[in-house]
């Protein structure tokens, strides 16, 4: 005989009063249906949340992701921005000839600030005297037939034959003379630059003459070894020999 369980119901009047049996196995059914869907539900809340837990740190992640990104990217921006002010810093002090940098190491930490006022009056100073003695106008009016190079420290100017050929700077005549492979050559030279023009036909001034920029040198020839009328034109600062492309306004 199976075991019943009787449940009483008494109002709160005690006017109605009702008696259930109910089985043990129907009760344990009863109560395991409820305890599976209590438990169902919990689990559903810990699945439920669970998921919007790694979606949410799926979303942070993404965005820290994103953030990282973009400051790398600024980042990169900004070292590419660094290296063009030091490359451009390096060669207007390859130009200026000068070393500021270690001017400045050389002063005492407690004189920064007249270290600074030195380097801006050197920069200042080294600025005026490069923008004076510099070769910034054409020795020639012509067309650039070959270009600077490591095997070729010039540019050649064709042009007519007897075309007037001036001086670019200010400075003296350091030299004149024929040499085998530039022909009729005359070398001038200030505090700062040399110049050198070359397979000249004629040459128009002396060894130790004075001479103002776009005075006349020589004329245009094709001594030495060439094979048409054109200039060789050089340009040397402290020794080093620069690409004259950088100073004249010439066509290739």
């Amino acid at each position: 005989m199976k075991r019943k369980i009787t449940l009483i119901y008494i109002s709160s009047d005690g006017k109605d009063k009702r008696e259930f049996l109910i089985s043990t196995t129907l009760l344990k059914i009863i109560v395991g249906l409820i305890s599976f869907i209590i438990v169902s539900i919990i689990l559903s809340f810990i699945f439920i949340s669970t998921v919007y837990y790694d979606a949410l740190q799926k979303k942070n992640y993404e965005n820290k992701v994103r953030y990282m990104e973009n400051e790398i990217k600024k980042l990169e921006e900004l070292k590419s921005d660094i290296k063009d002010l030091y490359e451009k810093n390096e060669k207007i002090r390859e130009l200026l000839g000068i070393d500021l940098q270690n001017k400045i190491l050389k002063s005492h930490s407690n004189d920064i600030s007249k270290a600074k006022f030195e380097m801006a009056k050197v920069d200042a100073d080294s600025l005026k005297e490069y923008n004076e003695l510099k070769p910034d106008i054409n020795p020639v009016e012509g067309v650039v037939s070959r270009s600077f190079s490591k095997d070729h420290p010039a540019i050649d100017i064709a042009c007519d034959l007897g075309t007037m050929v001036v001086s670019t700077i200010d400075g003296k005549v350091d030299k004149t003379g024929w040499d085998q492979t530039f022909g009729n050559y005359v070398k001038i030279k200030n505090n700062k630059f040399s110049i050198f023009y070359g397979h000249l036909q004629k040459v128009l001034v002396k060894m130790g003459q004075t001479i103002k920029k776009s005075e006349i040198v020589g004329t245009v020839g094709s001594t030495g070894k060439s094979s048409a009328p054109h200039l060789h034109y050089e340009i040397m600062m402290d020794s080093v020999y620069y690409d004259p492309m950088q100073f004249v306004n010439l066509n290739n």
